[in-house]
C-alpha cells in the first residue's frame, strides 16, 4: 500500500504526537544535563527537568493554539492542554505560585483573544483548579493501583468539566464531547504508564549513578569517580597547559581511633571530617571536590590551581580539622591530617606520575611527625 492510500485515525495520530512531545522533552533535558556535565558542572537534574518542562509546555501550548486560532476547530487541542496541565502538576510537581499560574493563563487568553468571553474565564478557573487538584493527588501517592485510580478519577472529573465548558462555548454535540472525553481517558492512561516509567527509570539510573560514584559512609565521591575525574583533568591540563594540583591526605593515627574508641567512633571521625572539609570547599570554591580514595585516605583535585595557589587552602583545611571538636560517646577525639601536595609537571607522561609524587609526599609527612603538609 502506497502512502497516498494510508489512513490513520486522528486519535492514533494525536497519540503519537503526544508521545513524540514527551520523548522530545526527555531527549532535550538529557542533552542539557549532559552538556552541563561535560563542562564540569553538576546540575540539579530534577530542577533542570522541571524548568525545561515548564518552558517547553508553555511554548507548545501557545504554538498549537496559535495554529488553530480563529478557525471552527480552535477547540481541537483541548486534550493537549489537559495533557500539559497534568504533566506539569502531577508528573513534574512544579512549585508554581497562584499569581504566576494566573498570569500565564491571562497572557494565553490575550494571545487567544478570549478576554471578553465569560466561558473562557470559567475554563481558566477550572484549569487552575486542575493544577492544584492534581498536585494534591500526587502528594498522596501510596500504592501503584490505588494511585492510578485516584489519578484517573480526579483527571477525568476535571476533564469532563473542561469539555463541558468547551462544548457550551463552541456548540459541540454530546457525541463529540463523549468521544473526546473517552480519548482524554485513553491519553491520560497512556501518559501515566509512559511518563511514570520514564521517571522511574531516571530515578533508578540516578540511584545507580550515585552508588557507583559516591561513598556510602561519608557521602563524598569515591575512588571510581576520582579516577574518571582525574583522568579528564589530567588530559585537559596537558592540552590547555593550565595548572593542576593534587592533594592526598590521611587521617592521622586512624587505627588508634578504631582500637581505642571503637569502629563506630572511627566511622564518625571519617564522616565528620568529610562533612567539615566538604563545607569548607564549597565556601572556598564550589568546583573543588573531595574524594574518599581509601580507608582513611582522601583526595582533592585543585583544577587550575598551582601548588602555591592551593597551599593556602590546604593549610586552612588542615587547621580546620585540627581545631574541630570531634566528640563521640561522650569522649573527645583529637584528629589531624597528614598531607602530600604536588602539581602536574611538564615531564609527567601519565596520571600515575602525578599520583605517585603526591603519595610520596604524603608518606614523607607521615614518617616525619604527621600533622603537616609536604609539597613534592
Amino acid at each position: 500500500m502506497t502512502w497516498s492510500h494510508w489512513f490513520v485515525t486522528p486519535a492514533i495520530t494525536s497519540l503519537f504526537f503526544l508521545l513524540g512531545v514527551l520523548t522530545l522533552y526527555w531527549y532535550l533535558t538529557n542533552r542539557i544535563i549532559r552538556w552541563f556535565k561535560t563542562r564540569g558542572k553538576h546540575p540539579n537534574e530534577d530542577k533542570v527537568r522541571t524548568d525545561v518542562g515548564l518552558v517547553y509546555m508553555v511554548v507548545l501550548n501557545v504554538g498549537v493554539q496559535l495554529a488553530v486560532n480563529h478557525t471552527p476547530y480552535s477547540w481541537a487541542f483541548t486534550n493537549f492542554q489537559i495533557f500539559a496541565i497534568v504533566f506539569v502538576s502531577y508528573f513534574l510537581m512544579l512549585e508554581i505560585k497562584f499569581w504566576q499560574l494566573a498570569l500565564a493563563i491571562l497572557l494565553f487568553m490575550v494571545v487567544n483573544q478570549t478576554l471578553g468571553l465569560g466561558l473562557a474565564w470559567v475554563f481558566a478557573v477550572v484549569f487552575i483548579a486542575y493544577f492544584y487538584v492534581m498536585k494534591f493527588v500526587r502528594s498522596r501517592r501510596h500504592h501503584m493501583w490505588l494511585d492510578y485510580i485516584e489519578y484517573t478519577v480526579a483527571s477525568l472529573l476535571l476533564s469532563a468539566i473542561l469539555w463541558g465548558v468547551v462544548g457550551q462555548r463552541f456548540g459541540l454535540s454530546s457525541s463529540i464531547m463523549m468521544w473526546e472525553l473517552i480519548f482524554s481517558f485513553f491519553l491520560l492512561t497512556i501518559m501515566y504508564i509512559y511518563v511514570d516509567s520514564l521517571m522511574s527509570g531516571a530515578a533508578t539510573l540516578a540511584q545507580l549513578t550515585y552508588t557507583t560514584n559516591y561513598d556510602d559512609l561519608t557521602h563524598v565521591k569515591n575512588y571510581f569517580a576520582f579516577k574518571n575525574d582525574f583522568s579528564a583533568a589530567f588530559d585537559n591540563s596537558k592540552v590547555t597547559h593550565k595548572p593542576l594540583t593534587l592533594m592526598l591526605f590521611d587521617i592521622d593515627h586512624f587505627k588508634h581511633v578504631n582500637d581505642t574508641y571503637g569502629h563506630l567512633a572511627g566511622d564518625y571521625v571519617l564522616g565528620h571530617t568529610a562533612t567539615l572539609i566538604s563545607d569548607q570547599l564549597r565556601r572556598v570554591d564550589p568546583n573543588l571536590v573531595l574524594y574518599r580514595t581509601g580507608g582513611e585516605e582522601f583526595t582533592i583535585l585543585f583544577k587550575n590551581y598551582t601548588t602555591d595557589q592551593a597551599r593556602e587552602h590546604v593549610d586552612d583545611i588542615a587547621e580546620s580539622v585540627r581545631s574541630a571538636i570531634f566528640s563521640h560517646g561522650g569522649q573527645q577525639i583529637s584528629v589531624s591530617i597528614s598531607v602530600g601536595l604536588t602539581q602536574l609537571q611538564t615531564a609527567d607522561e601519565e596520571q600515575l606520575d602525578v599520583y605517585r609524587r603526591a603519595d610520596q609526599s604524603l608518606y614523607y609527612s607521615k614518617r616525619n611527625g604527621r600533622d603537616q603538609v609536604t609539597v613534592g
